[in-house]
């Protein structure tokens, strides 16, 4: 096969996928599984009850026979009781090896409460490994890592922590291998060229132990099997794959040029590898597209590969995020937007400009820099260097500390707005300082001394050299993400405030406070408040100045604090359905207690916007400083989105919000009414797929809370 020149050429290569026969059989045996699993155990995450128990009992075992060892060397014996006794199970038509449905982010009831009295405990996951190196150097390679750090002096600690990896390393190798054992066993049951394949399948597996891959199926094998193991060692979400379409297009390019593989066996493996990412998690990001280390476009055949075999697909993991910038290929755009355009939520789309101008502002280098991944939903990261513990940090609520400040001699004496303002902020930096200095330092001290990782450190650069765990600071970047709630909602209260306190001189600060905490009885008062003209999302000058204003206060505030070990925290407008959830306190704009809060840096459902204004004031807020992320959701109409018209229409939509700063935005096309319909009848609308906020789930399987926000959100267009 001949190198491709134009994106346009690979755009046209990847758009005739069509499920093999085999991979027919395996699609709709996850279909079937992953049914069966949630109704079972209720909620969308798929598991297998044995392998669940199984992984249980050795973690419950490593740790009661380790009491009184040091904690990563007991972290360790969990991954070699797993790598020894995990189910194993592969069957012939299987195209990638490894099960993740041991991982439900929690361990079978009987077993919870001992392991957890034992004293183990896991990292927050929300990181992206060094999978690029794995594949380059393979297992020896990490392994040569550890003996040339061991010929250096080393104190008795860090004499430990390599032990730990050590023993990490020979625990994956087994794992590894034991997968080559059962491909073995399915090769004897079989005959003529199927025995042969799996019988080349086993030896591939097994060369895997050791040395690096040396195909595009191996080198994606491995990136599984790390995928796995990395789990086991930490059952939490959001541990995601970075950009895979870079470390793995020059084995996929080999493999097409040599004749090894042709389009349909490579997409085929594409999509075996989506459907066993569906396993035992919700959030693993897959980030493609962008620009590479010198600033050019670095899309290549292999995104748009992961672009089709999505849209063929229609699951809900890995949740794709593609990378724009100015210079991105229009066909990338298109090719994109036309998944978007199924209705399933996939795939998000990132801003290169406003992320990397953000990084930087972490004294992150700008080659790593653009080098960024998405953690979870739309978390920014550099991949293999950072560890980024981006959902970590939940601080002083911005309603919260509005509510309690109305109250306060500061405001009700304040002569005008700006003093108001002024006297808000001061109260949040004070809380803000408060909680940096206690619970957000004692979080990150408590996972690195309860929390080590031995496999995950030497999946990460920089801990073998300091011989230091990553969650003691090993690796290059350590962060803090803040997380911040209900800024559309914050900015439609503040402008009430303005004109109806201030301004016209129609309300005071005691009736307010007074109206909000009965949860506001008076309709006509509430109805006053809800109506005032200008709110966020409908391209107002007003609340456009408060959103820059605003969030520009706040984030500056965060990026220039700091907390020990050198650990920068950086923030990012939202927390995960936090905004659904009922919350305390009623809010000037008169939204009462059960309405859920805005979302991200988008306005409140009720604001009136339409897509257009939408965008234009979420523009408005200072995106460049919230490399944590920033996102953005509209609700759009099917119809206008249909055919390639339709397709352009949304990558304009993308485009026009990206080139005036935007930072992240996903579309939902369902209908209120659709989402209604599946309520009411959740068999006959079990597959119907839906971007929560940065991942895709079975609208069925959601809390109802869940399911009614996002109805109201069909309804409004947010």
């Amino acid at each position: 096969m001949k190198p491709l020149q134009s994106s346009n050429a690979m755009a046209t290569l990847f758009q005739s996928y069509v499920r093999s026969p085999r991979l027919e059989i395996l699609f709709h045996r996850y279909r079937n599984d992953a049914a069966a699993a949630r109704q079972r155990h209720g909620g969308q995450l798929y598991y297998n009850d044995d392998e669940w128990n199984v992984y249980g009992q050795t973690v419950l075992r490593a740790y009661q026979e380790t009491q009184g060892h040091s904690v990563i060397l007991r972290r360790t014996r969990v991954l070699e009781y797993f790598a020894a006794e995990a189910l194993i199970r592969l069957s012939p038509e299987d195209l990638i090896a490894g099960s993740q449905r041991f991982c439900a982010f929690r361990f079978p009831d009987p077993l919870h409460a001992q392991i957890f009295s034992l004293g183990y405990s896991h990292n927050a996951g929300h990181l992206i490994s060094d999978y690029g190196t794995l594949i380059n150097i393979g297992l020896d390679g990490l392994n040569a890592r550890i003996t040339a750090r061991q010929t250096q002096p080393l104190t008795e600690e860090e004499t430990v922590m390599l032990k730990a990896c050590e023993c990490a390393m020979a625990a994956f190798g087994k794992f590894i291998q034991r997968h080559s054992e059962a491909a073995t066993k399915i090769s004897v049951r079989l005959s003529g060229t199927e025995a042969q394949a799996w019988s080349n399948w086993s030896t591939e597996l097994a060369d895997l132990t050791r040395r690096p891959p040396t195909s595009f199926r191996s080198a994606l094998q491995l990136v599984w099997f790390a995928q796995i193991f990395l789990h086991a060692e930490n059952p939490t979400p959001a541990i995601s794959f970075g950009r895979l379409d870079q470390y793995l297009w020059p084995y996929l390019r080999a493999d097409l040029e040599s004749g090894l593989l042709d389009l349909p066996a490579a997409s085929d493996l594409v999509a075996a590898f989506f459907l066993r990412c569906c396993e035992g998690e919700e959030s693993q990001n897959l980030t493609l597209g962008g620009v590479d280390e010198n600033g050019q476009d670095a899309t290549n055949p292999l995104s748009f590969l992961l672009l089709e075999v999505m849209k063929n697909l229609r699951v809900c993991q890995p949740s794709l995020s593609v990378r724009l910038h100015p210079g991105s290929p229009d066909d990338l755009v298109r090719t994109a937007c036309a998944v978007a355009a199924t209705g399933t939520g996939q795939p998000g789309f990132i801003n290169d400009t406003a992320v990397i101008t953000g990084l930087q502002r972490l004294a992150i280098p700008l080659n790593r820099a653009r080098d960024y991944g998405i953690v979870g939903c739309y978390e920014p990261t550099t991949p293999g260097d950072s560890y980024p513990n981006t959902v970590c940090g939940i601080p002083p609520d911005l309603i919260e500390t509005l509510v309690t400040y109305l109250q306060t001699p500061e405001a009700l004496n304040a002569p005008d707005f700006p003093t108001f303002l002024a006297g808000w902020f001061v109260r949040f930096t004070k809380a803000y300082q408060k909680e940096l200095g206690s619970r957000f330092q004692n979080n990150w001290n408590f996972w690195s001394h309860q929390a080590p990782s031995p496999f995950g450190s030497m999946m990460m650069q920089g801990c073998i050299e300091k011989a230091q765990p990553l969650e003691s600071g090993g690796t290059h970047y350590n962060l803090f993400g803040i997380n911040i709630v209900g800024l559309g909602t914050i900015i439609d209260s503040l402008h009430v405030i303005r004109h109806l306190v201030f301004e016209r001189r129609e309300l005071t600060l005691p009736d307010l406070s007074r109206a909000m905490s009965a949860d506001f009885p008076d309709e006509t008062l509430r109805r006053q408040l809800s109506s005032v003209p200008g709110r966020y999302g409908t391209d107002s000058e007003a609340t456009n100045r408060l959103a820059a204003q605003v969030s520009e206060r706040i984030a500056t505030l965060v990026l220039e604090s700091h907390m020990d070990h050198g650990v920068r925290p950086y923030p990012g407008f939202f927390r995960f359905t936090a905004d659904i959830w009922s919350h305390p306190y009623a809010t000037p704009d008169g939204r009462r207690i059960a309405t859920p809060l805005s979302y991200g840096c988008g306005p409140t459902s009720s604001c009136g916007g339409t897509p257009t204004s939408i965008l234009a004031s979420a523009s408005a807020v200072a995106h460049d400083l919230c490399p944590c992320g920033n996102p953005l959701a509209l609700s759009l109409l099917a119809q206008d989105f249909t055919g390639p018209a339709g397709v352009d229409r949304l990558a304009a939509l993308v485009r026009g919000y990206f080139a005036r700063g935007g930072f992240h935005l996903h579309v939902n096309l369902l209908q209120a009414d659709e989402l209604r319909a599946a309520q009411e009848d959740p068999t006959g609308h079990s597959e119907l797929t839906i971007r929560i906020s940065g991942l895709s789930a079975k609208f069925v399987t959601l809390a109802k809370p869940l399911q009614a926000a996002l109805i109201e959100r069909a309804e409004h267009g947010v």
